[in-house]
């Protein structure tokens, strides 16, 4: 391609709303356009890094037996009511209807039609295993989009779907495109981990993210000093110390007065107490059934409210009201199970078992306990509630828990029978008895992976690119004998190498900055200082090597760069 002949258009710096130096790099470098709030139009450039990702990723799916399928990016939105997700959904979800009044929505994922797809033409368990995949747009309706292309309102998805007779065989296909994924990224020159996740709005058993750890990244992982433990903050498991070690002597309670400590700081502090010896007590209510749940926690620690939505298998909560609080005959600040109320679910947190001798609130207004222990309190289910923090004790070996902020690059999840049970994906068995489908998915944003390379590759002078997913292998300059130029870029054209060739009449200082804005892995400039000695200036891009190499030499080698 020559320069002049393109559609090619850099900026200066200084791009208002880029919220990242990738975000910056690429609408400067002329790869993406940004046509409203979370909304970006690929252009010439950022089409050919785009259409690379997918070959690679087409490429390594195709390995493990995946086919290709295409469904419609407007999706009837009985098969969301189906799945139970339309409600569940709603808020991200973008709805319409048409001439006749009929609902639909704009496909944010496809589980319910690859699920109906699926429950259609399969009879037999011989019909299984069966994994499907697709390059489509999808819709959400994000009410914050930020970060270029990490979380946008419309975007391009490899999602795949694996059908299965059983749970072994739907691990087998999980851990296929696992290990796929792991070669993507690869190929494209990521250092992707592997980590333990949510499973959130798609439901299911279990979910693994890969991520690469980035300071521009809105996700957040616990990462053990010294083992292999590794987990989205999310799900990370807490293991809190005992509070004392030894024999522990039980005081007798007593009550004080507490005037106006609401707080476990102010708690703490007026008791000349530390946190760790002063019960937390929180009450929610459950958005749809206004049940009321109560969840203890130790001082020090903080509730994971995604844990606890888990916990309650994805039902929406929020703080319990002043009101509600009233209704209940509780006082804010002075709330503990010490009392049992059949209205209210007590939830304790695994660290509770770690007290001993604490403070709890009693209750009624001004006034807490002193010398509470656990079995003075009416509790109803134990779980890992705690939100994990930089220091906490690793789970598996007690090292060091290290937070990390990452980007997340592609998800797994083990679906089960999460929608084989509501859409009714069935099959017969070797003995005809009629089974449900073990499903998993499996997704990759082509747009966030490449803007996950604009964050981790860019310098301050553009973005490096991996020679996997570069726009051209090489950025061919004429600075002063054009007839010499054409001869090179002719040769690498006739040998089949993608090749930008800077031919415009400007001075040398707006090339050499725009190949190093636009980041393509080799540079190769021609000028009477080289063609004095026979030949090019070659240099990398991503590590600044710069070499003069005999033109002879050159066309012997492109190969191998």
């Amino acid at each position: 391609m020559k320069y002049s002949t393109s559609f090619i258009k850099t900026q200066k710096s200084g791009i208002r709303g880029a919220d990242t130096i990738g975000t910056e790099n690429l609408i400067r470098s002329g790869f993406i356009y940004k046509l409203s709030s979370g909304l970006y139009s690929f252009l010439p450039l950022g089409y050919k890094v785009l259409k690379k990702i997918e070959k690679i990723i087409n490429q390594e799916l195709a390995k493990k037996g995946v086919q290709n399928v295409l469904t419609p990016v407007i999706q009837p939105a009985i098969f969301w009511k189906e799945s139970g997700r339309y409600k569940e959904l709603e808020e991200e979800l973008w709805k319409t209807k048409n001439r006749f009044d009929e609902e639909y929505i704009l496909a944010m994922t496809a589980e319910e039609l690859f699920s109906d797809m699926v429950r259609k033409n399969i009879n037999s368990y011989r019909d299984l295993p069966i994994i499907l995949n697709q390059f489509q747009t999808k819709i959400r309706d994000e009410i914050r989009p930020k970060g270029g292309l990490m979380r946008v309102r419309e975007f391009i998805m490899q999602d795949a779907y694996s059908f299965d007779i059983d749970e072994k065989s739907m691990s087998e296909s999980h851990n296929k495109i696992f290990d796929a994924y792991k070669k993507i990224f690869a190929r494209i020159g990521i250092n992707a981990m592997p980590v333990k996740a949510d499973v959130g709005a798609m439901g299911g058993k279990e979910s693994w993210e890969f991520v690469a750890i980035n300071n521009s990244g809105e996700d957040k992982i616990a990462i053990c000093d010294k083992c292999d433990y590794k987990a989205n903050l999310e799900i990370a498991e807490c293991l809190v110390k005992p509070d004392t070690e030894g024999s522990i002597n039980k005081k007798e309670k007593e009550i004080v007065k507490t005037p106006s400590m609401i707080t476990v700081s102010e708690v703490s502090e007026y008791l000349n107490l530390p946190e760790k010896k002063v019960l937390k007590s929180v009450v929610y209510k459950l958005k749809k059934t206004n049940k009321i749940i109560m969840v203890i926690i130790r001082g020090d620690l903080q509730i994971n409210e995604s844990k606890l939505l888990r916990f309650l298998e994805g039902k929406e909560f929020e703080v319990a009201s002043e009101k509600d609080l009233d209704n209940l005959g509780l006082t804010t600040g002075f709330i503990s199970p010490l009392e049992k109320n059949n209205k209210i679910q007590v939830i304790a947190d695994n660290s509770v078992k770690t007290m001993y001798n604490f403070v709890a609130g009693a209750n009624e207004p001004d006034s807490h306990f002193l010398n509470v222990n656990v079995s003075d309190l009416f509790i109803n289910k134990w779980q890992d509630l705690a939100q994990v923090s930089e220091n906490s004790k690793c789970p598996e070996c007690g090292g060091n828990i290290k937070i990390k902020k990452v980007i997340e690059l592609g998800h797994t999840f083990k679906l089960g029978t999460r929608y084989s049970e509501s859409m009714k994906i069935i099959f017969k068995d070797q003995k005809g008895d009629e089974q449900l489908a073990q499903m998993g998915c499996y997704g990759i944003g082509l747009g966030r992976l490449m803007q996950v390379c604009a964050e981790l590759f860019s310098d301050e002078n553009g973005i490096a690119w991996p020679k996997a997913i570069a726009p051209y292998k090489f950025y061919l300059i004429d600075l002063e004998n054009k007839k010499a130029a054409d001869e090179v870029y002719k040769n690498l054209i006739k040998n089949k190498q993608s090749v930008l060739y800077d031919d415009r009449e400007t001075s040398p200082g707006t090339k050499f900055m725009d190949a190093d804005l636009i980041g393509c892995p080799y540079r190769i400039t021609i000028s009477k200082r080289t063609l004095s000695k026979d030949s090019l200036e070659i240099k990398e891009r991503k590590t600044g090597k710069t070499e003069l190499v005999k033109i002879d030499d050159f066309y012997n080698k492109m190969q191998l760069y």
